[in-house]
């Protein structure tokens, strides 16, 4: 999830430690309970997920749950649709956009108005 996420929010930087690895980091942190995500803002840690519970209580959470939680905390920038979504939703505007323009450029081609 997070090599998604990592991707469609630029604005933030998503890092993955094993606590278990990273021991002096993890107490630094203060990673008690794993699950955590640890959300740093401005080089001090501004709030945590802590296990599953604010994403529906199990693993199998979706990217726009985790996108919410995030966004309330203010780590990444969400206005409530999945950013796969939001590109897809993009992609299909700018194609509608640009068949419009190569309909009204065809009929204004043949017109004698010019």
């Amino acid at each position: 999830m997070i090599p998604v996420m990592d991707k469609q929010h630029i604005e933030t930087r998503f890092v993955k430690i094993q606590a278990e690895k990273s021991p002096f980091l993890a107490e630094k942190l203060k990673i008690v309970v794993l699950p955590t995500l640890a959300l740093i803002k401005n080089t001090k840690v501004d709030d945590y997920v802590v296990g599953f519970n604010e994403l529906g209580g199990r693993d199998d959470f979706s990217t726009e749950d985790l996108e919410e939680r995030l966004a309330r905390a203010q780590v990444i920038h969400y206005e409530g649709e999945s950013s796969s979504h939001k590109v897809k939703s993009m992609y299909w505007e700018l194609s509608m956009t640009q068949a419009r323009r190569s309909v009204r450029q065809s009929a204004n081609s043949d017109s004698d108005s010019e």
